[in-house]
């Protein structure tokens, strides 16, 4: 290896430095400080909100019985005078740390978390001051829970203007992918389909393709891998995610050491088995080494709870108030000649299990009767008793059945059976979405909609497929 000169040292890391200036302080980095700045102020108001409508509601309003004394200004000096202390709490739950923010539940987690333990803060600090200042411990309560309420609606309200702007171009991370094999496509795909995520792929490096190589939907090959921190500086890189089985190791650990004095970007590490962990991916620490965990379901922990809920919330109601209707249905054809009303089907569930799902049998079409279900989508209607018995869900991807496809089709894309069966199916899915949402591709749409699901994703469907059911705009043939 030759080593270089003593002024080829001083004048790359005088090009370093003027590419530092250059990019920083960047106009992501000013939109997310304001962004910050907002957050901080309107957990301020909605801390103060929660407990100025808890003294109310407690005390002042007559609502509840109230007879112990009581002083405005101590409850108005407590709520203006703790405002910096709850700031501080939620700086220490992580509350104003980018990676926790717009995007999934951890951040509405620690904002629990955080009120909690301001609430527990000041029932201490009343303990210990109890000669001085005495509160109400039910006013403590209703601060607890509306100050939770309103900081996460405020925080909800933010996040969608904030996905609103990256549609817009504002809030987006310019992201290198280094490694452009199936995971770093995989991933780009992602990021693309997603106009919120805030990941602006501009491209990847690789040392096995020529640079100019397309990858994936126009984006290319800009550099080799190894000349990363001059390719970051040049392009004023924001985000760099690196996938370890697409680069030499002596690569990886060259990325690892100029990352490490590198305070451009940030260097993410891909678990170089994106399209093996559609199904969920925990991370855990045994004696501080890290590893990753798949989880057997896509959906899990608070996420399952949520969904459970709207599925048997919703999925209950719906099935009895279905009862009558299905009575009719069932008279109806059997007068029109079917002598098997209801099919049975053996379906594939969620990780492989096998059910049996209920359908009204309009498989052959034969009368008005059967048209007229499947316009509808009533044939369908048995299926959510497949929803309480927790083998179906409300929206997921369409149901697999056994007998529609022959055996070894169920084998021929192992990854794709993968996703589709780290969920359960649904009654309704990715289908029945609006033009805008969906594609042209069925398949492509269930695997989108395993890797994107959110809870606001399916009660979007659910909307979508009663706009549809009332526009009569159910396509036939579409019948699970």
């Amino acid at each position: 290896m030759i080593a270089k000169s003593a002024p080829q040292l001083v004048n790359l890391a005088s090009s370093k430095q003027e590419s530092f200036e250059a990019c920083y302080p960047s106009t992501y980095d000013r939109e997310w400080k304001g962004y910050l700045v907002a957050l901080a102020v309107f957990d301020a108001l909605m801390v103060f909100a929660g407990m100025t409508l808890a003294y109310s509601l407690r005390i002042t309003s007559g609502l509840l019985a109230y007879e112990a004394p009581y002083q405005d200004a101590t409850y108005s000096g407590i709520a203006i005078f703790s405002l910096p202390g709850w700031l501080v709490i939620f700086l220490f739950h992580g509350l104003y740390r980018r990676d926790n923010l717009l995007g999934g539940l951890v951040e509405y987690q620690q904002v629990s978390k955080a009120v909690t333990t301001g609430i527990i803060t000041l029932m201490v600090m009343s303990f210990l001051w109890r000669d001085v200042v005495m509160v109400s411990r039910g006013w403590l309560l209703f601060t607890w829970v509306i100050s939770i309420g309103l900081i996460v609606l405020s925080r909800f309200v933010l996040r969608r203007v904030v996905y609103r702007l990256r549609r817009n171009g504002l809030f987006n991370a310019r992201v290198l992918i280094v490694g452009a094999n199936d995971q770093g496509v995989a991933m780009a795909h992602q990021w693309r389909q997603s106009p919120s995520s805030g990941m602006e792929i501009i491209g990847f490096l690789d040392d096995f393709k020529p640079i100019g190589t397309p990858v994936v939907d126009g984006i290319k090959v800009i550099g080799q891998a190894s000349a990363l921190s001059q390719v970051a500086g040049r392009l004023c890189v924001h985000e760099v995610v690196m996938v370890p089985n697409a680069v030499a190791w002596e690569t990886f650990e060259e990325i690892i050491t100029q990352a490490s004095n590198d305070k451009r970007f940030t260097l993410r590490v891909s678990p170089g088995f994106y399209a093996l962990s559609t199904s969920g991916v925990a991370v855990t620490n045994k004696t501080f080494v890290p590893l990753f965990t798949l989880h057997e379901a896509r959906i899990v922990g608070v996420d399952a709870i949520l969904k459970a809920l709207l599925d048997y919330g919703v999925g209950l109601p719906l099935f009895l108030i279905s009862l009558p209707p299905m009575a009719l249905i069932a008279l109806g054809l059997r007068l029109s000649g079917v002598t098997q009303v209801l099919a049975r089907h053996r379906t594939i569930g969620q990780g492989g299990r096998m059910f049996t799902m209920f359908k009204f049998n309009t498989d052959a079409g034969r009368s008005w009767v059967d048209r007229l279900l499947i316009r509808w989508g009533a044939d369908k209607l048995p299926q959510t008793l497949n929803v309480v018995l927790g083998e179906m869900s409300l929206v997921g991807p369409r149901p697999r059945v056994i007998a529609a496809e022959p055996a070894e089709a169920h084998h021929a894309d192992g990854v794709r059976t993968h996703y589709l069966q780290s969920v359960k199916p649904g009654l309704i899915g990715p289908w029945m979405a609006s033009p805008g949402w969906s594609s042209d591709d069925e398949s492509h749409d269930e695997l989108y909609y395993v890797r994107n699901w959110t809870i606001e994703l399916d009660i979007q469907l659910l909307v979508q497929a009663v706009l549809s059911l009332f526009g009569a705009r159910r396509a036939a043939g579409h019948a699970g």
